[in-house]
This record gives structure tokens, sequence and C-alpha cells, in this order.
């Protein structure tokens, strides 16, 4: 399953393009002039200063779009380069300048999936700035820090590992810092799209932890890297904090990923799960809103792709609101029987992920995950002599006498 949005958390709104009109970047990443005489380096030797870089999906992923550099500025070198004069988004087949902004000494650029955006870093001796630009209108948002500021001088991109990639159309993942002692790397997800003819872009800091175990989600005899991510909530902007599980291929790209937060609209659960040998995920949704359930599950492994390929399912549906004027079915046998069918998964899981009740939690068996029973277990006339269909139906008998009353 690839990454499904959280309509919760992402607050933009859809909107049109605009005409197709050439615009220079803003903000820091825009002039080389801001460099500090002792930034600028003498050229040496004939032949030791050497061109600007551009690097990373020079073609878009659709065909459409073409990034280069054109022309080079001779006064001024750093890094032992010579800055580029432009960075210039062209149609593929025409060669027609789409889109251009101010070059530096080193650049890379990435295209969304679908073609409809493009992101471009770019980097000097004492900064480095990152600019989505959309397609369409060919406007542009440069990316700021969640509390609005640039990213920092002195912060660069990561010396090994991508800066960025792109979850989805418009949602995109960026990392700042060259890690270790370099310096702290910080990563961030971001949101962007065309709004009031501009583009917006909204970003909220994670928190990565590869999480321990050895799981082979997708069979191919490599185990995959499990991360849980917490994306931070952000009160000032009034955004909600999720939390999302990813699976990593062991060349670190990201080809699986599923979401879940502590608001009741995204509570979850999610467990690595063995059977027949084999490594599989569970994901479990036992929800319940004002009295009616529904409880879902889904054991599926994942194809070279990333899709999910669902091996076994199941849910049930029950009322708990006796005497209501419209009351729906409560089966205890059916409920039971599906109860049973999860927790013998459940005995031979970990827990990667679970948001139930409103309280995160990860690691541990599987086999302690009873938020789906407390209904029943929790009441005082739980009685651990009988079957869970017996205390089902009994329960449920005393609900009914009592509400109907």
């Amino acid at each position: 399953m690839k990454r499904w949005p959280c309509v919760f958390m992402l607050l933009l709104l859809a909107a049109c393009g605009q005409a197709r009109v050439p615009e220079e970047p803003l903000g820091k990443t825009a002039s080389l002039e801001e460099e500090t005489p002792e930034d600028v380096e003498a050229p040496g030797e004939a032949g030791s200063i050497q061109s600007a870089v551009l690097e990373g999906e020079l073609l878009s992923p659709d065909g459409r779009f073409l990034a280069r550099m054109e022309g080079h500025r001779e006064s001024v070198t750093s890094m032992g380069l010579y800055p580029a004069d432009t960075v210039q988004i062209t149609g593929a087949e025409t060669g027609e300048v789409l889109w251009e902004g101010d070059g530096s000494y080193s650049q890379s650029i990435l295209g969304s999936p679908e073609g409809g955006f493009s992101a471009l870093a770019r980097s000097a001796r004492t900064w480095c700035s990152i600019t989505v630009i959309e397609t369409e209108g060919w406007t542009k948002w440069d990316f700021t820090l969640p509390d609005g500021s640039p990213v920092l001088e002195y912060t660069f991109l990561p010396d090994s590992g991508p800066w960025g990639v792109w979850q989805s159309e418009g949602s995109l993942d960026l990392t700042t810092g060259q890690g270790g002692d370099a310096g702290e790397q910080r990563h961030y997800t971001c949101a962007v799209e065309t709004r009031d003819g501009k583009l917006k872009g909204i970003a909220w800091e994670e928190r990565y932890e590869t999480l321990p175990g050895s799981y082979d989600f997708d069979h191919d005899g490599e185990p995959e890297i499990v991360e849980l991510v917490n994306v931070a909530e952000d009160e000032e902007r009034n955004l909600a904090g999720w939390y999302e599980l990813r699976a990593r291929r062991p060349d670190n790209r990201l080809y699986w990923s599923n979401s879940f937060a502590e608001a009741h609209v995204g509570w979850g659960s999610c467990f690595a799960c063995r059977v027949d040998g084999e490594d599989y995920l569970l994901r479990y949704l036992p929800s319940m809103y004002q009295g009616y359930a529904t409880y879902t599950y889904e054991l599926f492994f994942l194809d070279e792709t990333g899709e999910e390929q669902v091996v076994r399912d199941g849910s049930v549906s029950f009322d708990i609101n006796f005497g209501a004027p419209v009351h729906e079915r409560f089966n205890p046998a059916a409920v039971a029987a599906f109860l049973e069918e999860v927790h013998g998964l459940l005995e031979d899981s970990e827990l990667l992920l679970a948001t139930e009740g409103g309280n995160f939690r990860s690691g541990g068996p599987g086999s302690d995950f009873k938020d789906d029973l407390a209904h029943w277990t929790d009441n005082e006339l739980y009685d651990e002599n009988k079957s869970l269909e017996e205390n089902i139906r009994d329960i449920g008998a005393c609900w009914e006498e009592n509400r109907t009353a």
C-alpha cells in the first residue's frame, strides 16, 4: 500500500494553474551576491576550477521536462567551482524554456511521480535551499522550516542518502544536515498544492526511528528496513501530528508506508506477523463510534513494487446500543469467531505501531494487544471460566436488559 493521505492532517486546497511565465526564485537562494568577500576564493591554477554541477533526475519521470544549466560566472568561485549562471526547465521535445532561476555552485533536481512538480536544491559554501516548482503555471514555493524561517546558514544537504524523496504527487520528504560529525540531520514532510494561482507549501518536522527486528515482507530473501516516523504536532499552526510506519528496501528506497494518528479518526494498529515461516503485515482496525463497531483486519505481503497483496482478511460489525430506536445486529458467535481468528494471528507477531485509544505504542508481542477485548474483559460480569462467546452473549444480554427496561 502506497502512502495514503491523512485528510485530517493536510490543510491545503486545490486550485488552478497560471500562464507559463519564467519566474526568478526569491530569498537568499536567488542571489550569489550575498556571499561575503571571505566566501569568495581566488581562482587557482588553470584547470583547477570546474563548472557547477547539476545532478538528480534531469529528465522528469513523465518525460515531459528537461533540466539544464546555462552559462557560468567566472568572476566568482567557491567550493572549487564556477557557479552556474541559471538553471532552466525546458520542454524535453521543444527545448522551450518554461522556468528559469539563478544557478549556484551545486544543484540537484527531483521530479514528482506524475510530473506535476519539480524540487530543486541549490548549495553554496555557507547555505543551501530547496525550491518546489509546479509545472502547470510555473509558480514556486521556497521551502521554509515549520516556524516559517529559512534553512539556517551552514546547514547543508546530506553527504550520503537522498536529500529529497517524492512520496506521492504533492507530498515530499526532505532531509537537511550532513549527519554524523558534520552536523545533525533533520527530516521534514511537506505538502504542496496550487491555491489562488500560487504554489503553497507547508512543512512538518519528522523524527525517525529504525525498528529492531528483521522482516522480509516482500519474500525476496532480503530483509527490509522498517522505520517509525513521528510527524510532530504544530500547535501554533493548529496542525495535528501523526505516526507513519515505513518499509524501505536494502538500498534505502521507500516502497510502502501506512499512517495512524492519536485522534480517533486515525486510530489503528499494524503488526509484523509470522505465518508458515514467512513475514506478513497485519493491519487491524477495531473501530467503534457511539456504540456501533466495525472490526476489520488484513493480512498481506508486499510485491516488488510495494503494492499490498492480501492473503487473508475479515470483518465483523455489531451494535451495543440496545434499546435505541434503530438497533442493528449483535451476534455473539460472529464477534467471538472474528476475535479468536485475529488473536490467533497475533500470537506470533510483533507490534510495530498502534494508536488505539489515543495511546501511541510500539514494540512488544502482538499477543499482548487486548484493546479489542476490553468491552468484555473489563466488565465485572466477565468470567474467565467461560468461553469468549459465552461471555459476549451473557454481557450482551445484561446490557440489553438494562437498556431496554
